[in-house]
């Protein structure tokens, strides 16, 4: 497996969370919610990717991490997506799905804390403007949005992402973020609306600067 579950502090200037060359089976576990969204790696213009096709499904990549986010609190990525629900509504139960989501989990849930603070950056339908923070209508406490990319303006066309993740948790839950960052998943989905959806994961790093 290409990370360690625990990394030391301080021992780089960066940390790869996601790496599109390593095999799905030994780096990440696939959670199924609804059916079974498709993960595979892929090439795509060059580019070492995770690609994710939709099949009226919810599901994600999940992997267990460990990195304090003071010393590594920027986040930058690169993805791309190629079909995107357009109906799709982040704010509504019964129209929630995901074009793209990085999420970041500050903590391991438990049977007494189901609800961890998480975070995820979104690329979703143009119903919600870029820079728009939503709450999750699933898990109003503990699970915000931002929404990096909406609409079709960059679809087929690869990304470069950069976001300071200690900044975008203050704004978000109004308060310090915990020390560790100890998961990091993938989603896309379209169990509610039905509509095709294809999206692509490049290199995913954590940042010290």
């Amino acid at each position: 497996m290409g990370l360690s579950s625990m990394i030391p502090a301080m021992a780089a200037e960066s940390i790869v969370l996601a790496d599109p060359t390593a095999p799905l089976s030994e780096a990440w576990t696939h959670r199924r919610f609804t059916g079974a969204t498709e993960y595979e790696t892929t090439l795509l213009d060059g580019v070492a990717a995770i690609r994710a096709i939709g099949r009226d499904s919810a599901s994600g990549l999940y992997r267990d991490i460990s990195y304090r986010i003071a010393d590594f609190p920027w986040l930058e990525w690169f993805w791309r997506v190629d079909q995107l629900q357009r109906t799709a509504d982040i704010r509504v139960k019964d129209r929630e799905d995901f074009g793209a989501a990085i999420f970041l989990i500050f903590g391991r849930p438990s049977m007494l804390n189901r609800d961890v603070p998480t975070l995820a950056y979104v690329w979703t339908s143009d119903r919600v403007q870029e820079g728009t923070l939503v709450r999750s209508p699933h898990h109003p406490d503990s699970l915000n949005d931002i929404v990096v990319r909406s609409g079709t303006d960059s679809l087929g066309k690869w990304v470069q992402e950069r976001r300071n993740v200690a900044d975008d948790f203050r704004k978000a839950f109004g308060r310090e973020p915990p020390d560790l960052v100890e998961a990091v998943a993938l989603f896309t989905d379209n169990d509610q609306t039905g509509e095709p959806v294809e999206a692509y994961y490049g290199t995913i790093t954590a940042l010290s600067e």
